[in-house]
């Protein structure tokens, strides 16, 4: 039985009336979860302290992304996770930025591959040319929309080290993110 209300003056005549349990409103993704497991009587394993983000937290992330709307979702979700990011609108930008960082400024690009002025493709052949041993061997990731073998396999050719299919799943991001924070380690 979902209600916004309190149940307890209605709990008795409810369950005799075969309903076997109660969420309040406003519902919730987790909460219609734990309740459909609680009444299949599936048990579910919590998150354990161990499985926080402490490993990842402070990391900094350039972000090459030219919508508004996926910035801001990315940045969020970073955020979430402790590790801040900041964006370069196109792959020129991107470039640029990565000539003017302090070694050790960021710990990896995140780069789209359909951007104007220059595309991620470019932009990673143009930052793998920096004499600068530490900008030229950043890290960097493609977050696309392109996820065929042969997009996959152009990333890599022009020098980047993964590729994430978009819309992001995060826990595929923060798997990435601990795949070379393990690197550089």
């Amino acid at each position: 039985m979902i209600s916004a209300y309190d149940w307890s003056d209605i709990e008795e005549d409810a369950r005799k009336a075969g309903v076997n349990g109660f969420i309040s409103k406003p519902l919730f993704r987790s909460t219609l979860y734990h309740k459909l497991n609680e009444l299949l009587g599936i048990t579910t394993q919590e998150q354990r302290p161990e499985d926080d983000d402490t490993d990842i937290a402070g990391m900094n992330i350039l972000v090459a992304e030219d919508n508004d709307v996926n910035w801001e979702i990315i940045s969020m979700l970073l955020q979430m996770h402790g590790i801040t990011s900041e964006r370069a609108e196109n792959g020129q930008l991107t470039v640029e930025r990565m000539q003017r960082a302090a070694q050790g400024e960021f710990d990896l690009i995140f780069m789209d591959i359909q951007m104007p002025v220059m595309n991620g493709l470019e932009a990673a052949k143009a930052i793998r040319a920096l004499e600068d041993p530490w900008a030229s061997g950043i890290p960097i990731i493609a977050m696309t929309a392109d996820a065929f073998s042969e997009n996959v396999a152009e990333c890599l050719a022009a020098g980047m080290n993964g590729h994430i299919a978009k819309p992001v799943d995060m826990k595929l991001v923060l798997k990435e993110i601990r795949r070379i924070k393990e690197k550089q380690s």
